[in-house]
């Protein structure tokens, strides 16, 4: 009896399960392989892109320790450090100041060029000078930024290649300066010709200068940047050595014969101005000033004695209103040095003296001192700069101030006591708050008054106005990036 084997039946499933089996190996492999590459190049973009952020931050940290160095109260001032690195009056072109930040011993602008100054000017600087950086390792042995230039320099329509006055002209040698007064809007001007006559720049308008800064890190990533900045200014200008901005103005006392108020300019820069400025209310407003005068003949000036006048259409557009003088105030307090009391809206509030001003303050150091509330003045105390009160500043004979005193806000003056000190620039008074603290919708009545010699009175001083006003920052204008070529 034979015996049958049943044989198995080839079929092609295992094939076809191999070749599944590897085509999934292979896409799995495609995949890990594309993350490993998508890794990496997520990794080299995040290294780039980190190298270039820290390079961009390093070039900018250059412009801002060129920007703050350029301000008289840094203690890092350029002018301390090298006496007349930053000329006193306008910066002339071909002028170009440079910070370097070496490593070791190398020589910065061998080793990294500024080859963008003569493509803006199409040629090297006729005058420049260098001046170490002060961002250097510190105590904790951090190092500073890793920029290794700064440059500053004048700008011109040239350089900017735009024709900024519309004259079809392109000047390449006139300095660019900012007019805050310029209609319709702050902008650049052309003085004309501001190199040949420095009289022709408007008392409004601060030079333009170019402060660009290049950085290189240590993988070699480079940045290039620049702002366009000008001086931050309140264009604080005074028609008058007391100016009582008010169509109700009133003036009482004044009994010594030392007391006294002059109108002309202690500084001899100026023409020579009322003893006594009020903003209109016409000839009663003004007799009723020169009614308060115990001795007319000591208040001298322009326009007769007793020197009072009408100065309102010579007030600046930034001392006529409340809403104005109010906005002038808080653009103070933003940059002062010091600002006491509980600021705007609470209204002004509490009682300060010369122990709540800067320690800092000096004939060579004024600062600029804002006090929301009553501020008293006794002793020997003498202070420098611009002083803003939002309450009632008074004083006594013995006690002076040379620069500027703003009496914005209630707008009341009284003085106190005979004395031999004196007040040396400028005073203006002004109402522009009613007894809530609330802005009035026009100016109120603006008083000052002295019982007794009132210490030697007030002398007109252009140049302690303008020593009151150094610039508190300067203004960013304008900020770019550059393509370095070396």
């Amino acid at each position: 009896m034979k015996r049958s084997h049943a044989r198995p039946r080839k079929t092609s499933e295992g094939g076809v399960a191999l070749l599944i089996a590897i085509f999934t190996l292979l896409l799995i492999s495609a995949v890990a392989i594309s993350m490993m590459v998508a890794s990496g190049r997520e990794t080299e973009l995040n290294g780039n892109y980190r190298a270039s952020t820290s390079a961009y931050y390093a070039s900018v940290s250059g412009l801002e320790e060129a920007r703050g160095r350029l301000l008289p109260s840094n203690v890092n001032y350029f002018n301390t450090s090298v006496a007349g690195f930053i000329p006193a009056t306008t910066i002339t072109v071909g002028q170009v100041r440079y910070i370097v930040n070496p490593v070791g011993g190398e020589n910065v602008l061998t080793t990294y060029p500024d080859n963008e100054y003569a493509m803006e000017f199409g040629a090297a600087p006729a005058n420049s000078q260098t001046i170490p950086s002060v961002s250097g390792t510190n105590s904790a042995g951090i190092p500073g930024p890793l920029f290794k230039w700064v440059r500053i320099n004048p700008v011109t329509e040239a350089s900017m290649g735009i024709d900024v006055n519309q004259d079809n002209f392109v000047d390449p040698t006139t300095p660019l300066f900012y007019d805050t007064a310029h209609l319709p809007k702050p902008s650049m001007i052309v003085p004309s010709p501001a190199s040949a006559n420095p009289a022709n720049i408007p008392n409004t308008a601060k030079q333009v200068l170019e402060v660009t800064a290049f950085s290189v890190l240590p993988n070699g990533t480079e940045r290039l940047t620049q702002y366009l900045v000008t001086p931050q200014s309140f264009n604080l200008n005074f028609p008058s050595p007391l100016t009582l901005n008010s169509s109700q103005a009133s003036m009482a006392g004044g009994h010594s014969a030392n007391y006294a108020i002059n109108g002309t300019d202690q500084c001899a820069k100026s023409p020579t101005l009322p003893a006594i400025g009020v903003d209109g209310g016409g000839a009663t407003n003004i007799n009723n000033v020169i009614g308060g005068l115990p001795r007319p003949s000591n208040y001298t000036g322009s326009g007769g004695t007793p020197s009072v006048s009408d100065i309102g259409t010579s007030l600046s557009s930034n001392l006529q209103t409340p809403a104005t003088l109010d906005a002038l105030v808080q653009l103070i307090s933003q940059n002062a040095d010091s600002v006491v009391g509980t600021p705007p809206p609470a209204p002004p509030s509490g009682s300060y003296g010369p122990a709540d001003l800067p320690t800092a303050m000096s004939s060579t150091n004024p600062q600029t001192v804002v006090v929301n509330g009553d501020y008293s003045q006794s002793g020997n105390f003498t202070g420098y700069g611009l002083l803003v009160v939002t309450g009632n500043f008074s004083f006594s004979g013995n006690t002076g101030w040379n620069g500027i005193i703003l009496v914005i806000g209630k707008g009341t003056v009284n003085g106190n006591g005979g004395g031999n000190n004196s007040f040396n620039g400028a005073i203006l008074v002004a109402n522009t708050l009613d007894s809530s603290g609330n802005q009035l919708a026009s100016l109120g009545p603006a008083s000052f008054s002295i019982n007794g010699g009132g210490g030697s009175g007030i002398n007109f001083n252009s140049c302690w106005v303008n020593n009151a006003q150094q610039p508190p920052s300067y203004k960013v204008l304008s900020f770019r990036e550059i393509p370095y070529t070396d």
